[in-house]
């Protein structure tokens, strides 16, 4: 590399871009991502390529990059040199250990089991800063301490983990497209280097939930294509989840036809998963019926209230009502989104009698919610309560679950 240097710039002295074998081993292991503009063309002379793409470098000052160009890059591995700098605000400063050892491992998981339960009962609101600076230690632990190499790709499986959750209370919370990307691409590049498939595809999910909330349907769709290239192997549970995450897409979309169908390919792997996968390290969040039903349910709920199909609805709030009595009361979130669904659908058929206990119970399930996804949903049945006919006896009712559901949405955070 060094002659190709001197033979690309020979009026020049780079003595100062010159490399040695430690500098190459940083390379292949990812530490250098965007070396200068020298050391790039004799890459690209040494390589025979003609553009830095190819040899997997991208600048970090690249701006416009979408979620799926992104997705892309991380999903072998080659992640953008601006992803290596976690976004956020929150950076811990503190030691990390000389070695990482099995404990180290433990410890981490047992973090990460606290923050799921914590997002599960009280949203992404105020747990996000916490979950974030544990990953941003963790990710210079990866860099800084040595480890055995089975270790390694644990922590970066366990790391991984913890980004997708990251990730995952940043949406929920609101935060930008771009802080909450960072995270599930860092989790996917993460993961790529930890050899993990699984937690790799359940991430790309998670991305694609997020793509379909905020308008890109098409690119979710495109993204969670990618866990098409490992189908094999996936388990049913896996299987199921893409199911969800692809019927979200095409409710999003209007396609009545393909939205029933990827609602049909997650019942139907769910019901192939086995016994034991609520034990599944990765998936067994979704081994609960009630999780499955209600995440299907959303789904079709999205077309229920864009169609004229009484019959659609009448399924979606039967199976919404199901997965609801399933919900225990640690997933608090999950209730209330599901409530204040089945409240939003009743709106839609003008059951008022039936959306005004169905809106104070959803209320009832906010409280010490702090959720920008419930907030949307609040506020979007606060809407169509303002445009119902109610008959006298209800109009007092009315007014009070209006009021409350004011409070609701205020209160998020």
């Amino acid at each position: 590399m060094n002659a190709a240097l001197d033979a690309l710039y020979p009026s020049r002295c780079l003595a100062a871009h010159y490399v040695d074998s430690r500098w190459v081993g940083k390379l292949e292991r990812g530490e250098h991502r965007w070396p200068s503009a020298e050391r790039r063309a004799a890459l690209r002379a040494v390589f025979g390529v003609t553009a830095d793409r190819q040899l997997g470098l991208y600048s970090p000052r690249r701006t416009g990059a979408t979620s799926s160009s992104l997705t892309d890059a991380a999903w072998p591995g080659v992640v953008p040199d601006e992803m290596a700098e976690l976004p956020g605000p929150w950076t811990s400063g503190m030691q990390v250990p000389n070695r990482i050892e099995q404990p180290h491992v433990e410890a981490l998981r047992r973090s990460i089991t606290l923050f799921e339960d914590w997002d599960h009962r009280y949203g992404g609101g105020l747990a996000r800063a916490a979950m974030a600076g544990q990953l941003e230690w963790a990710c210079r632990a990866i860099r800084q301490a040595s480890a055995r190499p089975a270790v390694r790709r644990q922590w970066l499986s366990t790391a991984a983990r913890l980004g997708d959750v990251v990730g995952w209370a940043c949406f929920d919370a609101g935060e930008d497209a771009g802080t909450t990307r960072g995270y599930f691409v860092r989790s996917i590049q993460l993961a790529t280097e930890a050899e993990d498939v699984q937690q790799r595809a359940h991430t790309v999910t998670s991305l694609s939930r997020r793509l379909t909330y905020s308008g890109k349907a098409k690119e979710a769709l495109q993204i969670v294509g990618l866990t098409r290239s490992g189908w094999r192997d996936l388990p049913p549970l896996g299987r199921a989840v893409i199911g969800i995450v692809e019927a979200r897409a095409y409710a999003s979309l209007r396609d009545a036809e393909e939205c029933r169908r990827a609602v049909g390919l997650c019942d139907e792997h769910f019901d192939a998963s086995p016994a034991d996968g609520a034990y599944d390290p990765t998936w067994g969040y979704y081994a609960d019926l009630g999780q499955i039903l209600g995440d299907a349910g959303h789904a079709m709920c999205d077309l229920a209230l864009t169609a004229n199909d009484p019959a659609l609805t009448d399924a979606t709030i039967t199976r919404l009502h199901a997965a609801y009595e399933l919900h225990p009361g640690t997933v608090a979130r999950s209730r209330a989104l599901t409530m204040i669904r089945i409240a939003c659908l009743q709106a839609h058929q003008g059951n008022v009698a039936a959306a005004l206990p169905s809106a104070r119970a959803g209320c009832t399930d906010a409280a010490g919610v702090y959720s920008s996804r419930l907030r949307d949903d609040v506020r979007v049945l606060a809407h169509m309560l303002e445009n119902v006919d109610a008959e006298p006896d209800l109009k007092d009712d009315l007014v009070a679950v209006r009021a409350q559901l004011s409070g609701v949405a205020a209160s998020q955070v």
